[in-house]
């Protein structure tokens, strides 16, 4: 076997992927679906979900300040990828999605004694 097949291919993307959890919708063929966007680049977004379309279906991607479509381009038992149709900004769409843990509530200490907090 020679060194070359041995070694993982390196990640060829053009665009960097940003981290991301938010909650959105997937639609395509009359069929809506929630889904969680899982990261997200400027033409692309990792979705997964109970239910996800097949291998070059077109579907529309519903989210908090963001709608666009694309073609699923890979698929997997619980995730898919999804090239978008048009340039999106990332990092404003994931601004827009009141991520997660924004919405935790703040927790308050106060001292109760040396080196103790309650």
């Amino acid at each position: 076997m020679d060194s070359l097949s041995c070694r993982a291919r390196a990640d060829q993307r053009r665009e960097s992927r940003f981290a991301a959890e938010i909650d959105a919708t997937l639609s395509w063929g009359g069929v809506s679906q929630p889904v969680i966007i899982r990261n997200i680049s400027i033409y692309g977004a990792l979705l997964t979900g109970a239910w996800l379309p097949a291998v070059g279906e077109r579907a529309t991607l519903i989210a908090e300040g963001l709608e666009v479509c694309g073609t699923v381009i890979w698929e997997g038992p619980d995730r898919c990828g999804l090239l978008l149709s048009s340039a999106i900004d990332p990092v404003a769409t994931i601004g827009r999605s009141g991520a997660r843990n924004d919405e935790r509530p703040a927790i308050t200490l106060r001292r109760v004694g040396p080196d103790r907090y309650a």
